[in-house]
């Protein structure tokens, strides 16, 4: 192990991790519903695309999204504990977390729903959002073409 010091003052390092923890897993939570909702609508190429080209170099046509969603798929659970402790480290010094308690929520939600459809997921095996999504969303709108 490489230990190297963050910063001389407590709770720094912590600090980081967590404020850092608001855009990532929000990230996380906002990719799901929004493809999610855009695949039940037959529009997630057309909402990547303009990711793309909002956002160029990230990846949005390629492996981020999948990337983003898989993350939640494997450890959507432990990650919506530690978004409800962010609450609390935000609540510390007078900010108002709802976007930490919406991520927790989103990602609480995904993990409900593969659990009740019995999906696991293994990473032995290629992950896919749009698999995952076709699974565990109820078609209501879907219209359209399997993409």
């Amino acid at each position: 192990m490489n230990a190297t010091p963050f910063s001389d003052q407590l709770g720094v390092a912590s600090a980081v991790k967590m404020c850092r923890s608001v855009v990532i897993k929000g990230l996380e939570a906002l990719v799901i519903e929004s493809l999610f909702a855009a695949r039940m609508y037959v529009a997630e190429d057309k909402v990547l695309e303009s990711l793309a080209v909002s956002f160029p170099g990230m990846g949005w046509a390629d492996h981020l999204p999948d990337y983003l969603i898989s993350r939640v798929a494997e450890h959507g659970h432990r990650r919506a504990v530690e978004m409800r402790e962010v609450a609390q480290t935000l609540r510390h010094v007078g900010i108002e977390p709802v976007m930490a308690l919406a991520t927790a929520q989103c990602q609480e939600q995904l993990i409900g729903k593969m659990a009740k459809r019995k999906l696991a997921f293994d990473s032995a095996k290629r992950f896919s959002r749009r698999s995952l999504s076709d699974a565990a969303v109820s078609p209501r709108r879907r219209s359209g073409p399997d993409k």
